[in-house]
């Protein structure tokens, strides 16, 4: 067990081999604890929705969340992803596009104006 007896605020860290060190970084404060002249970052636990702490686990850090959220620029349309909600709309968009062989029956761009040359005389 470490029993801390030194609480520092500082934007550079304490000349201590033991102790809990709150760095103001931009306007906000980032938590340390100091063993053997070693800082390390406070992180942040996930309880699990639950009152007791053995199932505690460290949450995700905010590059793994951001990494997740991103995805991969090869994710398919169906992934919850911003690149799969980008895949989506691009497929929606070709799909919307269609191709210039669509019939003037298609509910495509293409196929309204199919639809239009074949109601509007050729040369007008």
């Amino acid at each position: 067990m470490l029993r801390i007896k030194n609480t520092f605020v500082s934007d550079v860290q304490p000349s201590v081999s033991d102790g809990l060190w709150l760095k103001v970084v931009g306007g906000k404060v980032a938590l340390y604890l100091i063993e053997a002249g070693t800082p390390k970052p406070l992180q942040l636990v996930d309880d699990n929705s639950t009152a007791t702490p053995q199932d505690d686990t460290i949450a995700e850090t905010t590059k793994k969340v951001k990494s997740d959220l991103v995805g991969k620029s090869t994710d398919a349309k169906t992934a919850d992803t911003i690149n799969g909600a980008k895949t989506y709309a691009k497929d929606q968009a070709d799909n919307l596009l269609g191709t210039e062989q669509d019939a003037a029956t298609e509910m495509t761009l293409y196929g309204l104006k199919a639809y239009i040359d074949s109601k509007v005389p050729a040369g007008e």
